[in-house]
């Protein structure tokens, strides 16, 4: 006796249903030593999701309880780039409808720089700006030499933004210890410093920018601006010898 179609379809869905709680199951053997870790990512992703995007949490927690991690975070990158790009949507719709899956991208795969770069523009843009900063604090913990997470937050957002200058020169102080850092952050340093009012710390730090510069067209730069802020310091010195 032939099965119908409609029956053919249900019982295809409950074998696969079985098969993926089956090989979810063998899953939880294997990884039983991390087990408790596993579980506590899976409910971050799903928290993340379950209010916004029901489907893909769902769908987010059974592939990544799989094993396949990676796989759900590239489809989470790639679908917030398509709910951001939604120009019919307001700001605030396309934030509400991208950022939880940004944020549920870095606890799947905590190294992939680009995603928190992009996570935090679109917090940034849309006026979340605090958010946008923790998302970079999340993504300098996970990856502390991706420096571009440390300029974006300490110069991007931090000077010109927020106007934090002292958080700005506490994170640009703790990136320059870092080995490798770019030699641009030593120069963004003495702005901040500058920025903060701490003429002779943004002196001292363009002297070092001088001594260590690599190139002629670095040096010449320190050297103006060590040439201006002294210049600054004399005119300040005058007008209060003029006070007394």
């Amino acid at each position: 006796m032939l099965i119908s179609i409609e029956r053919r379809k249900k019982l295809t869905g409950v074998i696969l249903f079985c098969i993926i709680v089956f090989l979810f199951l063998i899953k939880i053997n294997m990884d039983s030593e991390v087990a408790s870790s596993h579980d506590f990512l899976l409910g971050e992703v799903i928290y993340q999701l379950a209010d916004t995007h029901p489907k893909e949490a769902l769908l987010g927690g059974v592939m990544a309880g799989l094993g396949f991690k990676e796989i759900v975070s590239d489809l989470f990158f790639l679908q917030s780039i398509q709910y951001f790009g939604s120009w019919t949507e307001s700001r605030e719709k396309r934030y509400k409808m991208a950022c939880p899956l940004l944020k549920a991208m870095g606890k799947l795969s905590p190294h992939f720089v680009p995603g928190y770069s992009f996570g935090a523009l679109i917090m940034e843009e849309t006026g979340h700006v605090d958010e946008a900063i923790a998302f970079l604090d999340e993504g300098i913990e996970n990856n502390p030499y991706a420096f571009e997470l440390w300029i974006y937050r300490d110069f991007m957002i931090r000077l010109f933004k927020t106007c934090e200058y002292s958080k700005a020169i506490q994170g640009l102080k703790k990136a320059i210890q870092l080995e490798g850092h770019p030699p641009i952050l030593e120069r963004i340093l003495a702005y901040a410093y500058e920025k903060n009012g701490q003429i002779k710390e943004a002196i001292l730090q363009w002297r070092k920018v001088y001594l260590e510069g690599e190139n002629s067209r670095v040096r010449k730069i320190a050297r103006r601006n060590i040439e201006r802020l002294l210049k600054l310091l004399r005119e300040k010195h005058d007008e209060t010898d003029k006070e007394n």
